[in-house]
């Protein structure tokens, strides 16, 4: 059975491209879908009118339901880093999911939580002029995520390690 591939994309506030990229479903509900990545994918980062290709495998969650988006980069070893992306949320249409980054963005490497692009959030206020209930919305998303994972709800309690091992079989018959 062939896989499903399907194309992410994320906008700035205007509407404008901002990264995209192809994926492989792995699953899909009426609430989130999960995507796969294996090493030689690539990323296009419009704003730089640059292509990046990716020697890691990834994992990527969208809750089509939350202010959210969770990646995964995954080693061979199984361990992961996140980088969680605040957005509104994610749209599904056709072939292609998107969605509104916010720039602000919560990272887990070295064993700790980090929110990283505090100064991309500040200028993209002025650059986009985003609305005060914009603002709000963004802040209390970060916050709404945090408290998620620290309660470990889903999908930070254990269900996207599961996908962990499936991720990493899926190149390895190609390049042998």
């Amino acid at each position: 059975m062939e896989a499903t591939r399907l194309t992410i994309q994320a906008k700035k506030y205007d509407g404008r491209p901002h990264y995209s990229w192809e994926g492989i479903v792995l699953e899909q509900t009426e609430t989130f879908l999960i995507v796969a990545n294996t090493p030689g994918r690539t990323l296009h980062h419009h704003q730089r009118e640059a292509i990046y290709t990716y020697d890691n495998y990834s994992l990527e969650f969208y809750p089509l339901d939350a202010d959210f988006t969770v990646g995964l980069d995954v080693e061979l070893t199984g361990e992961a880093t996140y980088y969680c992306n605040i957005c509104l949320p994610p749209v599904l249409q056709g072939g292609i999911v998107s969605f509104i980054d916010l720039d602000l963005d919560l990272v887990y490497r070295n064993g700790a939580w980090t929110v990283v692009d505090e100064d991309e959030f500040l200028e993209n206020q002025q650059l986009y002029q985003y609305p005060v209930e914009l603002i709000e919305r963004t802040r209390t998303s970060l916050l709404d995520l945090q408290q998620r994972i620290a309660e470990q709800q889903f999908p930070f309690d254990g269900f996207l390690d599961a996908f962990i091992p499936t991720v990493l079989q899926m190149n390895r018959g190609r390049n042998a």
